[in-house]
């Protein structure tokens, strides 16, 4: 029995007719892992609703600063924007008779003091007549806080007059002198 228990496997073997191939090698190092997938972008959070606040209007062009200078015989008016210590400015300046009319071929000069202080501006201005009752000055700086003088020599037809208007340097109207 021994004989056929032999022929049997040989005959399978033979009737195969190939053998069957070895089994792949294994590789020598693990395969690389995959390259982990992007993580999905977070839902944005919600926002609560804000209420809406009024902002403070921006600034708005600052009124001019009007000074009226009444004498007997003439009235000066200068009108100009708040000026900044230190920074160079310019007026205008209007002289009239009492009733408001026009002067006839008035010589006026100007000046600036500070009369606590005993002196006046640092710069000279330019003054120009532009017109009938109208003069415009160029080159006026308050250099320090306080009470300043604006005033107006005028002559004309024989009289002569000084008109002064005084006034304060207010804080709000500075550079943080």
């Amino acid at each position: 029995m021994k004989k056929l228990a032999c022929l049997t496997t040989c005959v399978v073997i033979a009737a195969c007719g190939k053998e069957t191939p070895p089994a792949p090698a294994a590789p020598p190092f693990p395969p690389p892992p995959a390259a982990p997938a992007p993580a999905p972008e977070p839902a944005p959070l919600p926002v609560a609703a804000s209420p809406v606040v009024a902002l403070p209007a921006a600034p708005t062009a600052t009124k001019d600063v009007e000074l009226s200078a009444p004498g007997t015989h003439f009235v000066a008016t200068w009108k100009f924007p708040p000026p900044k210590v230190g920074a160079l400015f310019a007026a205008d300046l209007t002289v009239s008779d009492p009733a408001g009319k026009p002067v006839p071929s008035p010589k006026v000069t100007i000046d600036v003091t500070m009369p606590a202080h005993g002196h006046g501006m640092m710069t000279d201005p330019d003054l120009k007549q532009v017109g009938p009752t109208r003069w415009h000055a160029d080159g006026l700086k308050l250099h320090m806080h306080g009470t300043w003088q604006f005033d107006v020599r005028i002559e004309s037809a024989g009289v002569k007059e000084r008109v002064s208007a005084v006034y304060e340097e207010p804080p709000e109207a500075t550079d943080g002198l």
